[in-house]
């Protein structure tokens, strides 16, 4: 048994927080004594108490020090990062001096054993263009935990129309929902109805964007998405940017097919189970939703939820070769027996 202390400075429950929850699975448990503090703004890290120490947390100049601190303090103990945030499409939408970032990156990661990936897509980035050695990465998936999806009934065979989707989480630019609701307003009632669940800073414009029409609705936060899952025929998610995107995840589990962009993790959830498109404007979110009305929801939503059901065992087992198989072969770095 090995304690694991997982970093972590944001504690509102959304994709991160959840995906914490994996660490207490009686199949993780059993190998590891996990527990999660909080960071802060710290500056200088604490020594703990544990073989494994996992940051949740993106690197920033700002953090260096920290992250330094944590390194030399803990020298006996496994370092691992978990890269919930930074994929090439963040790069191309919200930094200005890529190259600049990209040494903040290698900088960061070289205090690191280990940097998880939520997306194969994301691994082969860090490798490509930024110069993450390759023998550092290793994919494994957030965790979901909502195993009570998979026993929704799926989209009927014959649904009737409209189309009803659904968008929802947290109402941030990156997630382009004024982009998708100025779509959706291009059909007519009767084709097209579209449910946004969330809330957040974008809720004020999105509002406004929706205006009057009767086929957009704003349902507010509801924490259990079977409530909504098992009412709509389909999820829609034309973010500009997404690591990997749990809500496609759940979707699949209710058997309900995806429609998603074509952006950093999205389309490697996808297969047979929904249908990638570009999404950055209005007009390529309407074309796409008239071309996904045409294709056969309940056969994809089956598709979706047949390989949504094997996530969580790869998802267990790639923790657990973590913590078991190179905590045991752990071996000191040059930096860490200096720093000792």
């Amino acid at each position: 048994m090995i304690d694991v202390v997982h970093l972590l400075d944001d504690f509102a429950f959304g994709g991160v927080t959840r995906a914490l929850t994996v660490f207490d699975h009686p199949e993780l448990a059993a190998h590891a004594r996990s527990r999660t503090v909080a960071i802060g703004k710290d500056l200088i890290a604490k020594r703990f108490d544990a073989e494994v120490l996992v940051t949740h947390v993106p690197p920033r100049w700002s953090r260096l020090p920290f992250l330094l601190s944590l390194r030399m303090r803990n020298a006996g103990a496994r370092l691992v990062h978990v890269e919930h945030s930074y994929t090439e499409g963040f790069v191309r939408e919200r930094v200005k001096a890529p190259r600049r970032f990209a040494a903040l990156l290698r900088i960061a990661y070289s205090l690191y054993d280990e940097i998880v990936c939520v997306p194969r897509v994301q691994r082969d980035w860090l490798a490509r263009s930024v110069g993450i050695p390759s023998h550092k990465l290793r994919v494994i998936h957030p965790w979901c935990g909502r195993e009570e999806l998979l026993a929704l009934p799926p989209v009927p065979v014959h649904r009737d129309r409209p189309l009803r989707l659904v968008a929802y989480g947290r109402f941030a630019s990156e997630k382009n929902l004024i982009a998708l609701i100025e779509a959706v307003s291009m059909f007519a009632p009767g084709d097209v109805d579209l449910q946004l669940i969330g809330d957040g800073p974008e809720l004020a414009a999105m509002r406004e964007a929706a205006g009057d029409n009767s086929h957009i609705h704003f349902r507010g936060r509801i924490d259990n998405p079977a409530e909504f899952l098992n009412d709509c025929h389909a999820v829609i998610v034309p973010s500009r940017y997404e690591a990997y995107g749990l809500v496609a995840t759940e979707a699949r589990m209710a058997a309900r097919p995806i429609l998603v962009a074509d952006v950093d993790g999205l389309p490697e959830q996808v297969g047979l189970a929904g249908l990638v498109r570009p999404m950055r404007t209005s007009d390529e979110i309407a074309a796409a939703i008239a071309e996904f009305a045409k294709l056969p929801l309940y056969r994809m939503g089956l598709h979706g939820r047949h390989r949504a059901a094997k996530l969580s065992g790869a998802i267990l087992d790639g923790w657990k070769d973590l913590f078991v198989g190179d905590t045991a072969g752990h071996v000191e770095t040059p930096l860490s027996r200096n720093a000792a």
